[in-house]
């Protein structure tokens, strides 16, 4: 980081010179935590900055070890613009395209902590210090039942309508969501789900053998209805019990603040 910083130093300089007018010149842009970092936030940091001109600058997808300490992240920005700067810990499958950072069809969210600023820099160095909050949520549905683990005749399926994050900002982008959820452990599946914008989200019961939809039910709005909040900085995880037997197919979300169970009979 300090060799890169460096590097970027010495083009500064040899691009502006202290004789010339430096109205058009680049500034430093001096990014770092505020101080929270959510738990389980670890790993390298993936930067994208903006203006109001141009959604993302080339350098701004190199990734960063850290921004920790004050001066550990420095940017050469447009002067005189309104600067917005993203930053992404947790980045491994998904793909930052231009102004979206997108989910692939076919996959879940990868684990993703997100910290958001904006700065106008008229001089020579602006900054702006972002939290890194938990943006995503896994949905970790738990089977049981009477039918043997071994000869459940059902695989899950979720859609929805959001496929990543907006730049700048990180509001949720709409677009196709479609993941099937793959068990971790025996009777556990596992799906890394974005921050949602709407009650969107689906969950689909086929049969194993041959792929008839068995059951499609408003997974969003079921969580909603349990007062799931989307809009909370930091989103927490979701339980999905579901309850297989010869005489029907229960859903149960685990509470947040009331107990409710919704049934489906197939």
């Amino acid at each position: 980081m300090k060799r890169w910083g460096l590097l970027a130093a010495m083009l500064l300089a040899a691009s502006c010179t202290v004789k010339e007018d430096r109205t058009f010149c680049p500034a430093w842009c001096v990014v770092y935590s505020d101080g929270y970092v959510a738990e389980g936030c670890r790993g390298e940091l993936t930067c994208n900055v903006a203006t109001d001109a141009k959604s993302s600058f080339e350098y701004g997808k190199q990734e960063f070890t850290r921004f920790a300490r004050r001066g550990d992240l420095v940017l050469e920005v447009p002067r005189h613009e309104q600067v917005y700067v993203d930053v992404f810990c947790g980045v491994k499958g998904m793909e930052l395209n231009g102004s979206v950072l997108a989910i692939p069809i076919g996959f879940c969210c990868d684990s993703i902590y997100a910290g958001h600023g904006s700065v106008f820099i008229s001089g020579e160095e602006g900054e702006t210090g972002l939290p890194l909050n938990k943006d995503y949520a896994v949905i970790s549905m738990k089977v049981k039942g009477d039918i043997p683990p071994a000869d459940y005749p059902f695989t899950f399926r979720i859609t929805g309508d959001v496929d990543g994050y907006e730049l700048p900002g990180g509001t949720p982008h709409t677009g196709r969501f479609d993941y099937r959820p793959v068990e971790v452990e025996e009777n556990l599946y596992n799906a890394i789900i974005p921050r949602q914008k709407d009650d969107s989200l689906l969950l689909e019961v086929y049969h194993k053998d041959d792929g008839t939809l068995l059951t499609r039910q408003p997974l969003g709005e079921i969580i909603r209805k349990k007062g799931y909040d989307w809009t909370l900085p930091d989103l927490p995880d979701i339980s999905i019990g579901l309850d297989m037997s010869e005489a029907g197919f229960h859903v149960e979300v685990e509470a947040w603040k009331l107990s409710e169970t919704v049934t489906i009979v197939l």
